[in-house]
């Protein structure tokens, strides 16, 4: 005989589980969620039922066995999950505003989930805000009327405000993402794994554009965004910025290449300058060794040349 009374809770520990964004939760990080949406109780009910096998709070999340549990639910027990949920964030600026961005735009707030979840710096409340990633990236929640009928006002009153995001336009994160969005360019990972880009306040920053619903406003009012005057001088510096970095890159890039070719090359002839056969060359041999040992030395000063370079055109952009 089925016991279907935990598949209210299966279904929806489950769908944390079998998500990217909970691998590696702790139970610490879901229990205030888990707690909200089933009672307190719910954790000795599953240990019993031999559903879990530990809920300490340093142990990660992890379903080990359903056995004759119905976790598959219908349509209209998840709408009153999904329904309790939504309560449940809606003291969350960022997951209410991370909810409207995947409502308008969905590969775009998985970018922005995938950005906030590989940040190195997270801290203890970004673990649980981060348990609600799962539920907010089901499949079942994005095509639910709970989620529809929440966002939908919201999206319908979004206008674009330039004053609130002229600050933003001197930031190079800021353009990247404004550059993403006019591109449709999700899939490049470029810019999560860049150091600048996981920054404190690159990643305070993306935060307080998904809280204050900016992001949304310009997703919505996407075309006069582009076409506002401020945000194409912005992007066109930025373009002009990179075109110049990438040039200063290659000159600097052939200039290593030259000078280990010619280090290379001055101890190849003056190791031939020390054979034997050769040792009227001896001397010179000696030379073109200090030679090339100086130019090991200019090695790394090329690369630190290059990065005060860069830096000097990014800080006088």
């Amino acid at each position: 005989m089925e016991d279907n009374s935990l598949g209210d809770p299966l279904y929806f520990i489950y769908a944390i589980q079998r998500s990217p964004y909970g691998f590696n939760l702790k139970w610490k990080h879901i229990k205030p969620l888990i707690s909200y949406m089933f009672g307190d109780e719910i954790f000795e009910k599953l240990k019993d039922g031999r559903v879990i096998s530990t809920y300490a709070d340093d142990n990660i999340l992890e379903i080990i066995n359903i056995p004759n549990i119905r976790y598959n639910i219908s349509d209209s027990e998840k709408e009153i999950l999904f329904h309790k949920f939504i309560d449940y964030v809606s003291g969350h600026s960022l997951i209410i505003g991370l909810m409207k961005i995947m409502y308008l735009d969905r590969k775009f707030a998985q970018f922005l989930m995938d950005l906030l979840n590989q940040n190195p710096q997270k801290t203890s409340d970004d673990f649980i805000n981060s348990s609600t990633f799962p539920i907010v990236n089901l499949p079942d929640f994005y095509y639910s009327n709970s989620f529809a009928d929440y966002c939908k006002p919201y999206i319908e009153s979004f206008t674009l405000d330039m004053k609130n995001l002229i600050k933003y336009l001197g930031r190079e994160w800021f353009i990247k993402l404004a550059i993403i969005l006019r591109d449709g360019s999700f899939n490049n990972n470029s810019f999560s794994k860049s150091i600048e880009n996981n920054g404190y306040e690159s990643i305070s920053g993306v935060k307080e554009l998904i809280e204050n619903d900016y992001l949304s406003q310009i997703i919505v009012n996407l075309d006069s965004f582009l076409n506002d005057r401020t945000v194409n001088r912005a992007l066109m510096t930025y373009a002009s910025r990179s075109v110049r970095e990438r040039g200063i890159k290659r000159f600097y890039d052939w200039l290593s290449i030259a000078n280990d070719i010619m280090v290379g090359l001055e101890f190849v002839i003056g190791s031939i300058f020390f054979l034997p056969s050769e040792s009227k060359y001896s001397t010179l041999g000696v030379y073109l060794f200090i030679i090339g040992s100086t130019q090991l030395l200019i090695r790394p000063m090329i690369n630190i040349a290059r990065r005060v370079h860069i830096f000097f055109l990014h800080k006088n952009a």
